[in-house]
């Protein structure tokens, strides 16, 4: 038979198997794959019918609450009695043995979406040859179609998406108005220092709001007070409509971070709860109120993410949270903690951008703790991330007082540099009860014995 009377060969669509399956295997090696994954692509994004559905399977179980494990997969596609239809439980386990790195899930996913974006465009133009072959009696017609679904395949690759003032004025009608409506005062988003809130109003409705200082100058004790605040707010809101906080803790562990937290719900200085620093005598009555504080913190809105490494798994993260429910504020604690490669100031210029625009997207305002120097002329180096400060909302300094053997007092300044959409203020005093777990007041706040019990001691 010559190559002339050959049967033609069928061409398969644009699909990379490999690279499908390494994927949900990295998604299924590592709780951050998974997020990243999720955040990136969708079940349609996958050629491979099975891969679908598991893809599918995963993004329920995690809307649930739930980790996505081998475990939690496979009862989600047993119940939706699928996990026969794509190979059982052994099929699972060798996506996972697919899996060269979970690091590389951004590498993976952009090979799936790139194939799954071909698929699209050669099943669009398809239909478009089939309509032209047909002889429409209007080709304009049809060119506006053409355009509007060439445009809407560029939306759905993420380029940029423009709509009439016109389309959807309805709802920006009702936007406006609910804020209008909103009662006047601070919002629930705050810092807890009344000072400072009385100036900002409180954080609701700004996005990115940055707190520079220097190493050990306070900011995360400042982010730690200003995600309980909020929290302790947002547990008076009505159930079915209560935000929350995440806290990114990026420059403390979660174990440290929950310490700060009941000290400060207890009052209780953050020294006196560290291994080998509290007195005999004291341990009953700091055992005490360890508990009290830890009781408190277990009735706020307050969800927490471990083991963030790159901005691609926080903005995942952010993502994932708000479809499982209201986010009311996001603390970053800190900015330098997400930089990668040698260009350090190109780096955090993109972690800002990208923070910003997952801001605006979840409507949710990110509090992004960064490091600074003081220049001699009191002016702050930002140590490259000067794109966080351009990109904010409000940005905002702190300072500690120094005394005159320069060691760092236990009071200072909060000082804006930059504001959008308020009133720029200038330097305000604080003071931070360290003894009583870190708290920021006011500075001309009178100290009150009698409202929080004995102050207790330790040897600095």
């Amino acid at each position: 038979m010559n190559k002339s009377s050959a049967p033609p060969t069928e061409t398969l669509p644009p699909e990379d198997l490999r690279a499908e399956q390494a994927t949900l295997g990295a998604m299924l090696f590592n709780k951050q794959a998974t997020l990243a994954g999720l955040q990136r692509l969708s079940a349609d994004d996958f050629y491979r019918e099975a891969h679908r559905q598991v893809f599918a399977a995963m993004k329920t179980v995690a809307a649930e609450g739930d980790d996505v494990n081998l475990i939690t997969l496979s009862a989600r596609l047993k119940q939706q009695d699928l996990l026969e239809n794509i190979g059982g439980p052994e099929y699972l386990m060798g996506l996972m043995n697919e899996t060269g790195n979970p690091a590389q899930i951004g590498s993976y996913g952009n090979i799936v979406r790139d194939r799954s974006l071909l698929r699209r465009i050669i099943t669009f133009s398809t239909e478009l040859q089939e309509k032209a072959a047909a002889n429409p009696t209007d080709a304009g017609a049809l060119l506006s179609e053409t355009v509007t679904g060439v445009l809407s395949l560029a939306d759905q690759s993420g380029q940029v998406q423009t709509t009439s003032v016109n389309t959807g004025w309805q709802e920006d009608s009702k936007k406006l108005h609910a804020a209008i409506d909103q009662p006047f005062g601070i919002t629930p988003a705050r810092s807890g220092i009344p000072i400072l809130d009385n100036k900002t109003g409180g954080y609701g409705g700004m996005y990115l709001v940055v707190m520079i200082s220097e190493q050990k100058s306070g900011k995360t004790s400042f982010s730690v007070q200003t995600a309980l605040s909020s929290a302790e707010q947002f547990a008076m809101q009505p159930e079915e409509n209560r935000q929350r906080v995440l806290v990114l803790h990026l420059e403390e562990g979660r174990d440290s971070w929950v310490r700060l937290a009941c000290c400060w719900l207890s009052h209780l200085d953050t020294q006196l709860s560290l291994p080998g620093r509290s007195h005999y005598e004291q341990k009953a009555e700091i055992h005490e109120r360890i508990d009290a504080g830890h009781s408190e913190l277990l009735k706020l809105p307050i969800v927490i993410a471990d083991g963030i490494k790159t901005i691609d798994q926080a903005v995942a993260t952010i993502q994932v949270e708000q479809h499982r429910g209201n986010l009311g504020l996001i603390i970053v604690d800190y900015l330098q903690r997400l930089s990668e490669g040698d260009d350090e100031r190109q780096s955090l210029t993109q972690i800002a951008r990208a923070l910003q625009s997952v801001s605006e997207e979840t409507k949710t305002p990110i509090l992004l703790s960064s490091q600074i120097t003081w220049s001699d002329a009191g002016v702050p180096l930002t140590y490259g991330s000067r794109g966080a400060i351009f990109d904010a909302s409000l940005v905002m300094s702190l300072k500690r007082d120094m005394d005159e053997n320069k060691q760092k007092k236990d009071s200072g300044a909060i000082k804006c540099w930059w504001a959008r959409g308020i009133r720029e203020f200038g330097e305000l005093p604080y003071w931070v009860d360290y003894p009583r777990g870190g708290r920021y007041y006011n500075a001309e706040r009178e100290y009150d014995e009698g409202t929080h019990g004995t102050r207790m001691r330790v040897d600095r």
